[in-house]
């Protein structure tokens, strides 16, 4: 995907809800930290924005300004958009899959600290860290995806780890950090014995954002149970629901048979 920045349109930005928990986020993390793709139709007066980084996608504007060819470099993405845009992406992508989502908003105070197994240990990520978040393969690379390589995530001091044996067990990092809030990203609990390290990690990870004056917010499916959880129990509350479309090859594009 090609990287292009632009000055985010003062006509655009009522549209994005700037400072508002959700899309808005990820698009001021694109273009604070010049990271991530970005289309507009008009370089001063735009109709129409495609923003992505990391996986995910946002739209806005009107989607008749929007040819959909423009939405090629978004195959493969989670894609944040208002209802007007479904006929586009059904025209732009072969495949487009809804999925029903929560966001919470950190509200409230921890339900207290989790104990945490021997062995266990809970601390900041470090540059040093980097090489470890690469070992965690595809959860991993979701985390640092936003901020397009382990090293960049493990020194911006954004993210707690459970390390066992020097090992990360659990991740927590924000993955877009936008004026007022940051959207965080945790990895998968595909261990129910990690799930208190991972919820010491997201509390941890949630103060941190706190005493940086933001709010943390954090996204999970609406039928991911663990998630829902490990939301409530570290003081975060749900804010809405919406709806994201997984988005798979751009239409007429067929894989090769192996």
């Amino acid at each position: 995907m090609t990287s292009r920045t632009v000055p985010l349109a003062p006509s655009l930005q009522p549209l994005l809800l700037p400072g508002a928990p959700g899309p808005a986020t990820l698009v001021e993390h694109v273009f604070a930290t010049r990271t991530g793709w970005s289309w507009d139709d008009h370089p001063t007066r735009p109709r129409a924005v495609a923003v992505a980084c990391g996986g995910r996608a946002t739209l806005a504007g009107d989607p008749r300004a929007l040819p959909s060819a423009e939405l090629a470099p978004l195959s493969g993405h989670r894609v944040e958009a208002p209802d007007r845009f479904l006929p586009l992406l059904t025209e732009a992508f072969d495949d487009v899959c809804a999925n029903a989502r929560m966001l919470y908003l950190q509200a409230a105070s921890p339900a207290g600290a989790p104990h945490v197994p021997h062995g266990i240990v809970v601390r900041r990520l470090t540059a040093a860290d980097a090489s470890e978040l690469d070992a965690c393969g595809p959860d991993g690379a979701a985390a640092y995806g936003p901020w397009e390589g382990a090293p960049a995530l493990a020194a911006s001091g954004l993210g707690w780890g459970a390390f066992r044996h020097g090992r990360v067990r659990a991740l927590v990092c924000t993955g877009f950090l936008g004026r007022r809030y940051e959207n965080l990203i945790v990895t998968p609990v595909r261990d129910e014995r990690l799930w208190r390290p991972t919820l010491a990690c997201l509390i941890a990870h949630t103060a941190d954002v706190n005493a940086r004056g933001h709010r943390a917010i954090l996204s999970c499916a609406s039928h991911d149970r663990p998630g829902r959880l490990l939301a409530w129990n570290a003081g975060l509350r749900l804010e809405r629901e919406f709806v994201e479309y997984d988005v798979g090859l751009p239409s007429g594009v067929r894989q090769n048979p192996a």
